[in-house]
């Protein structure tokens, strides 16, 4: 006799595809950890020979924040030290003075986000995702604190219409940092696509996001969104700022905030990381950086200066931190909002600055963005 699936049942499946999808990366690098070709074990950051006092490494400003193996460590002047041991930790963001951590607690069924001190300690958890009903768990995703420090935008699955038609999308919502029973709904996702991700804050009023849709053909396809107001009914107000066939997404702004950097598949199964000047309502030409190497989780030095990323780093496909240099005056020339998102630009007069690895024999987290506090 053929065993039907409740409607629960159904509803648990689609919550943990869900959480399967978000991370990719991770359920590849999993399998290639636990298989007998594994090559060698990756080392924590912590681990003797992981500390640099000199070279490329060391001369980075500031303390970035980064995600491995369910851990956060800090990176300063070359040396890495723990912030929270391994517990399903990941994707940090850092408050503009420095002194706390947002961070997301993934658990078997639902993620939560907490307040932490740049040090370690939990202050507060802004989420309470756990359901007595695995169906009705939520997941949170993608925190980023707004410049002023006041509000918090990130992902969010809820809410559900599990009952009809178990689409499980995510949303992008903010809450005042101080007052996390007050949140705000500000996207509508399209169904079935994974939601909208990975906001990006200019202000608490305006907002940046990846948008993923279908086209006429039932492609997916992301693009950056720019928006100044929250979206409840689907008339996706605002525009886009890349095109549909260039499938952008992972937006990081320079400090200055006239700089975008972004990863683009273009259609395909290799990424590359560009560059585009921003007037604040539309981008330019782009720059390719990158467009040899898997990047992802681009972050702005607190100068301008340059970019880190993760990638694919030895011959076990761990990811590693890379550096590379931004050229001084990318191409310029933004296009209007109501034509093309943007063009693209012919050769380039000189090549790009090559990238730099910056370690080796770690693992970190590649659907875990960077946090870089100067």
């Amino acid at each position: 006799m053929t065993r039907r699936l409740s409607a629960g049942r159904i509803a648990i499946l689609v919550v943990l595809l869900l959480a399967d999808a978000l991370t990719g990366f991770e359920v590849y690098r999993y399998l290639g950890a636990h298989t007998a070709a594994r090559l060698f074990q990756p080392q924590k950051p912590t681990d003797p020979g992981q500390q640099h006092h000199s070279g490329p490494i060391a001369e980075l400003p500031g303390t970035l924040y980064l995600a491995s193996e369910g851990a956060i460590y800090r990176l300063r002047h070359g040396d890495f030290g723990l912030v929270l041991p391994a517990g399903g930790w990941t994707q940090p963001a850092v408050t503009p003075d420095g002194r706390s951590l947002i961070v997301v607690k993934r658990q078997f069924a639902f993620s939560d986000l907490y307040l932490v001190s740049s040090g370690g300690q939990i202050q507060a958890q802004l989420t309470n995702d756990a359901s007595k009903r695995y169906e009705f768990n939520d997941w949170a995703f993608y925190p980023r604190v707004t410049p002023d420090g006041g509000t918090l935008f990130f992902d969010w699955d809820r809410p559900k219409d599990l009952q009809a038609t178990y689409n499980v999308t995510l949303k992008v919502w903010s809450m005042p940092l101080g007052n996390p029973n007050a949140p705000r709904r500000w996207t509508t996702p399209v169904a079935y696509t994974g939601g909208d991700v990975q906001p990006l804050p200019l202000s608490p009023t305006e907002l940046i996001y990846t948008r993923y849709f279908r086209d006429q053909q039932g492609n997916v396809h992301s693009e950056l969104w720019l928006t100044s107001r929250p979206d409840l009914t689907g008339l996706l107000p605002g525009h886009a700022l890349t095109a549909p066939e260039d499938d952008c997404s992972q937006a990081a702004l320079s400090p200055d905030g006239k700089r975008l950097a972004m990863i683009c598949t273009h259609g395909g199964q290799t990424t590359s990381l560009e560059v585009a000047s921003f007037d604040g309502t539309a981008l330019g030409p782009p720059l390719t950086l990158v467009g040899t190497m898997q990047a992802a989780e681009p972050a702005w030095a607190p100068d301008g200066s340059g970019l880190v990323f993760l990638a694919p780093g030895n011959l076990a496909g761990d990811f590693q931190l890379f550096w590379v240099r931004v050229p001084v005056g990318p191409p310029s020339g933004a296009t209007t909002p109501s034509g093309p998102a943007r063009a693209r630009p012919g050769p380039s007069p000189s090549p790009p600055p090559a990238p730099v690895q910056l370690t080796t024999n770690l693992d970190f987290d590649a659907t875990s963005p960077i946090a870089w506090h100067a």
